[in-house]
């Protein structure tokens, strides 16, 4: 079939790079896709369209994204290659300057129009970034895979200028959608078979600002909760600048809203942290955790960390070590830092040699390793509920998680889209196994 005789009957593949925002994103790719009769295929080797969403916050990311175009510029690729997502943003038309494979470069503004799109290209490149003016992303239709779970963003964007950080020039500023909006989908999700969802934003503590909101995120929280058949609500990302004691107390008296927190600290030095634009400090992070742990029981703290930020001295990496092992996190996304082309701390001098940066990985690894093994080991002989998201990588496993985000491994064969309590019977490393309770 030449490009030429190309319809809508042929089938799509996407492709997600990135965080649990570009994963909802592409739900509503697939969905806008689906409604215009076009067919989910199940790998990129089956599929006449391929849609890489993309992710461009570290360079490892931009990196697997560039290899995956390199590989389709042989014969008996995909008739149609889209790049969408943050690298889009970031890069537009050079991508199809970089990878010559690519037919369309489009904006998640544009989504609405991306079937139009999709013929367009058959006649040559298109990049169409859209207008965010106009966009209205979270009333599309979107295919879901999450099952019994599903991801709600609460806003679009950021206002934060982390100095290391490339979102706010690839998602722009914060937009907040009106919590009428947000538990009405929360509604119909909830009518469709879910039981938790998880709240997004880029930081959800700021949450209404731009709305003029006075309760904010912490009364979003109370409105979703009340949803009826929502049995679990989370939420992603706090900063910790703007957490509030009204959302503690929420986590704490609210049954729906579980116990868990993911709180990036980035580093434990002071100076650094200064450098970072991150509004805080090692004492007020470490006594905001302190007071997060005492307000709500059982609570399960993560958070993310970059090593090797440009100036970063044995004694500041030393501070990060120091700050880890006295919080004890339950586990902690480790980050080697890479320059972001349009960041401040990108025109830095002082950068740390590779080397260095990837012994302080290693080493803050095994720090907090260890510490996740003895936080999961913790939870041994304990009933967790449990949601059930699916099978597992693992033979013969399902997978589970607890309302404090933890990884449960159990027997095939467990009941799928429930809550169920499970005994937990081992720990590993990063996860769980159990049984469930009575069975």
């Amino acid at each position: 079939m030449s490009r030429q005789e190309f319809s809508n009957d042929n089938t799509f593949f996407v492709r997600t790079f990135g965080c649990q925002m570009n994963m909802h994103d592409s739900e509503h790719v697939a969905g806008v896709l689906t409604s215009a009769g076009y067919t989910r295929a199940a790998s990129i080797d089956d599929c006449d369209i391929v849609i890489f969403n993309t992710c461009c916050v570290r360079q490892s990311a931009e990196d697997r994204v560039w290899g995956n175009l390199a590989s389709l510029a042989s014969p008996g690729r995909p008739r149609v290659v889209a790049v969408t997502g943050c690298m889009a943003e970031r890069h537009r038309e050079g991508i199809m300057a970089r990878a010559r494979a690519v037919d369309l470069v489009f904006g998640m503004d544009a989504l609405e129009r991306l079937p139009s799109l999709i013929v367009e290209c058959l006649s040559g490149p298109v990049c169409d970034m859209g207008d965010v003016a106009e966009a209205r992303i979270d009333c599309l239709p979107e295919t879901r895979e999450g099952g019994a779970r599903a991801w709600v963003p609460v806003s679009h964007g950021c206002d934060n200028d982390c100095a290391y950080c490339v979102v706010p020039s690839v998602r722009g500023p914060e937009r907040s959608r009106p919590a009428g909006e947000i538990v009405s989908e929360v509604d119909r999700l909830s009518r469709e078979g879910v039981l938790e969802v998880v709240l997004l934003g880029q930081n959800v503590n700021s949450y209404g600002r731009d709305l003029g909101v006075h309760a904010g995120f912490a009364g979003l929280l109370e409105k979703v909760a009340a949803v009826d058949g929502i049995s679990r609500v989370k939420f992603e990302t706090s900063h910790p600048r703007d957490l509030s004691e009204d959302v503690l107390e929420v986590m704490a008296s609210v049954p729906e809203v579980c116990e868990y927190l993911h709180l990036p600290v980035q580093s434990g030095s002071d100076r650094v942290l200064e450098r970072m634009n991150r509004g805080y400090g090692r004492d007020y992070y470490m006594e905001l955790a302190t007071r997060s742990r005492a307000a709500v029981p059982g609570l399960t703290l993560t958070t993310d960390v970059i090593v090797g930020f440009p100036g970063e001295t044995e004694d500041d990496f030393a501070d990060t070590v120091d700050l880890v092992r006295r919080v004890g996190f339950d586990a902690a996304y480790i980050f080697i830092y890479s320059a972001r082309q349009g960041t401040p701390a990108a025109e830095w001098t002082g950068d740390v040699p590779d080397a260095v940066k990837h012994q302080r990985h290693d080493e803050l690894a095994g720090v907090q390793d260890a510490a996740t093994a003895l936080s999961l080991a913790g939870l041994v002989s304990t009933v967790q509920q449990v949601l059930v998201e699916g099978e597992a990588k693992k033979g013969g496993m399902v997978r589970c998680r607890t309302r404090g985000n933890r990884v449960v491994l159990v027997p095939a064969g467990t009941p799928r889209q429930a809550v169920l309590d499970v005994t937990i019977t081992g720990s590993g490393r990063h996860a769980l196994r159990g049984l469930v309770a009575g069975g």
